[in-house]
């Protein structure tokens, strides 16, 4: 795919995301995600497609896709989808499970001061919160 199919394939999605029609983005984000796309352009689109689960009440699925994109987006030394993931998993009251992802993300090298500082920040949080 040359980045001129890439950006009408974003625009496309960018409409159905605004849509509202959770089913036909995940439809159009599945063939996405089988594309050749480099590994962090589908990371990205499978975290799209978590949140498209995460509207539709659908955890499982949405954990399975952040799943899928921290294994993309990992050896590159990136690491957005583990973090929604740690998010979606306190938003959904599994505290010690994004906690423990956070604790993961405190230890990775790439990471930035600032981000470590909200890594922390975080820990903290969900420690505080009953």
């Amino acid at each position: 795919m040359d980045f001129d199919e890439f950006r009408g394939q974003v625009e496309r999605l960018d409409k159905l995301a605004a849509s509202g029609d959770d089913r036909a983005l995940l439809a159009a984000l599945s063939e996405a995600e089988r594309s050749d796309l480099p590994e962090l352009d589908r990371a990205r689109l499978l975290t799209q497609a978590a949140q498209a689960h995460e509207r539709l009440g659908e955890a499982d699925l949405a954990l399975a896709a952040y799943d899928r994109a921290t294994a993309l987006e990992t050896p590159h030394h990136r690491f957005q989808a583990a973090f929604r993931k740690s998010d979606y998993l306190a938003r959904l009251g599994r505290k010690d499970e994004s906690r423990e992802i956070l604790k993961s993300l405190l230890e990775r090298p790439e990471a930035t001061l600032s981000e470590r500082h909200s890594f922390e920040a975080r820990i903290k949080l969900l420690r505080r919160v009953a």
